[in-house]
């Protein structure tokens, strides 16, 4: 079976600091306040659906995907956010100083530790922490999206087209399109045996997929971890200012997608 890579951190500062980009702390970037739309057109989820999901994972699919939208516009302060995923250097600084529990990636011997690479492994517990050792703290789902794909409503961080030389994800990794759900398992099950060539990428190794604002990463290599709790209604109630998730949930939101997932 393949390897799953669980989440990665993603953090920023508060926003009520945030108002020149060239007061932006290093390697983080201004996303300004304003508006933005947020959630899946009928076509963004009718292009998920048709990749022919079969299974318990058919299931969840299309239950994520009947609550992704509807598309609706949200105004955000503005905020800081790092321009690239925490890499393992950055968390192992965190372990050290403080003691936390380092992830169990770390000890595998297929080695997802290398120092450029994004720390994999975390559960929100653990970003959460890092995010206060640093001064910083998580992005909402709200804030996330809007320094992912901008103000213009596109599907992707770097347009509207998918291209799979601009992230790294399973069809990159495969070199060539895997097109439908059936395609996709026969080859994670091909790649069982050779999980030494397929792992996530060094932060930043695909500078043409950056957002409109810069930040890279936001579409592949590993999910990230947002400060939401998950309520699949929630679009349909929240304010159209400052959203920060419902009060209490089961389970926190994930966001972007991973190195072994396709389009």
């Amino acid at each position: 079976m393949m390897l799953k890579v669980l989440a990665i951190v993603l953090v920023l500062t508060t926003g009520a600091t945030a108002s020149r980009a060239a007061d932006a702390p290093a390697d983080m970037v201004l996303i300004p306040a304003g508006p933005f739309l947020m959630g899946a057109t009928p076509e963004e989820q009718q292009s998920v659906l048709a990749f022919g999901w079969h299974g318990p994972m058919r299931d969840r699919v299309h239950f994520l995907v009947q609550y992704s939208g509807p598309q609706h516009s949200i105004h955000l302060d503005p905020f800081y956010i790092d321009t690239h995923e925490v890499t393992n250097q950055r968390y192992r600084a965190f372990v050290d100083a403080t003691g936390h529990r380092a992830p169990t990636f770390w000890h595998d011997p297929r080695q997802l530790a290398d120092d450029t690479q994004p720390v994999v492994g975390v559960s929100w517990q653990d970003a959460h922490a890092f995010c206060a050792w640093q001064g910083k703290r998580l992005p909402t789902e709200a804030e996330w999206e809007k320094a992912a794909r901008g103000t213009d409503g596109r599907r992707y961080p770097w347009g509207q087209e998918w291209d799979a030389a601009r992230l790294h994800t399973a069809d990159t990794i495969a070199g060539k399109p895997l097109e439908n759900f059936a395609v996709w398992t026969t080859w994670q099950r091909g790649m069982s045996a050779g999980i030494e060539t397929a792992r996530p990428a060094a932060v930043g190794s695909y500078p043409s997929g950056a957002s409109p604002y810069g930040v890279l990463d936001m579409a592949g290599n590993v999910w990230e971890w947002v400060a939401d709790w998950y309520e699949p209604e929630y679009y349909a109630s929240a304010p159209a200012r400052n959203p920060i998730g419902p009060e209490r949930g089961e389970a926190k939101v994930l966001r972007g997608g991973g190195w072994d997932v396709p389009k």
